[in-house]
Formats: structure tokens, C-alpha cells, sequence
């Protein structure tokens, strides 16, 4: 099976209130789905955003993305980065979960960032060795 991977960003519909129900309801299902999917990956909550990584065949991250995208707990969603695996970064995770990070959104901040010069390449990278950092913290 060839393996792909995808990062996208989007901006939470989630009161604060509510944040942490909702948020754990999302990560139940999400490693569910995932794990019959055979897809990885983990997901960051800030309050403000989500960030999450995908790994896995094709065809199951494009019906994870139909999915995300009608959620009504986030919008406007954005893909920053696609690209072909040679191996799972989050190997052991169906969906790992970091969050709520607060005291992280600086580091986001380059991602949801909107200007004409898209998203800094190097950005995406960091925050998926920010995710697998947080991730090696809570095995």
C-alpha cells in the first residue's frame, strides 16, 4: 500500500465551554474510524484551532477529508501540505492527541496566517515534529 500523508489546519467552532467534551468525543471517534481505516495520525486542539496529521492510503484520507470537511465544529479548513510516505510518523497511533495547547498557537500561528505568499514550507514540518514531540511525551 503506498502511503500518504496530509496536514491541514482549521479554525475551532467549539465554545470554550464545551471545548473539552466535544474535543474528546471528536478524538473517540476519530480513533475509531481511523483504526478501521488503517490511518494514523494525531491532532492538536488550541482552543482557537485544530491541526491534525493523516497518514495512510489515499483513498482513506480523501474519505476522512469529506467527513472533516462537514463537520460543523470547525471551518475554514486548509490543507497545507500532501505528500507520499516511505513510513508512518505516528505508527502507533490512530489518532494521538495534544491538547488543549495554548501555550503553542504562536507556533501555529505561520499556518493559519493568510497572505499571498502561502504557507512556509518549513512551518508544516515543525509542527508535525511539535506533534510527535508531545505525542513521545504521553507514551
Amino acid at each position: 500500500m503506498l502511503l500518504h500523508s496530509l496536514i491541514y489546519v482549521s479554525e475551532s467552532m467549539i465554545s470554550l465551554a464545551a471545548d473539552e467534551e466535544q474535543v474528546n468525543a471528536i478524538v473517540e471517534v476519530s480513533r475509531n474510524r481511523n483504526r478501521a481505516l488503517g490511518v494514523t495520525g494525531a491532532l492538536m486542539f488550541t482552543h482557537s484551532n485544530f491541526v491534525q496529521v493523516l497518514e495512510g492510503a489515499q483513498s482513506a484520507l480523501d474519505e476522512l477529508m469529506t467527513s472533516i470537511r462537514r463537520d460543523s465544529r470547525h471551518r475554514n479548513i486548509a490543507i497545507l501540505e500532501e505528500e507520499a510516505l516511505v513510513s508512518r510518523r505516528f505508527a502507533t497511533w490512530s489518532m494521538a492527541y495534544v491538547g488543549p495547547a495554548a501555550l503553542v498557537e504562536s507556533r501555529l500561528a505561520p499556518l493559519v496566517r493568510k497572505d499571498d505568499h502561502g504557507v512556509d514550507p518549513f512551518a508544516t514540518q515543525e509542527m508535525i515534529s511539535l506533534l510527535r514531540s508531545l505525542v513521545a511525551l504521553s507514551e
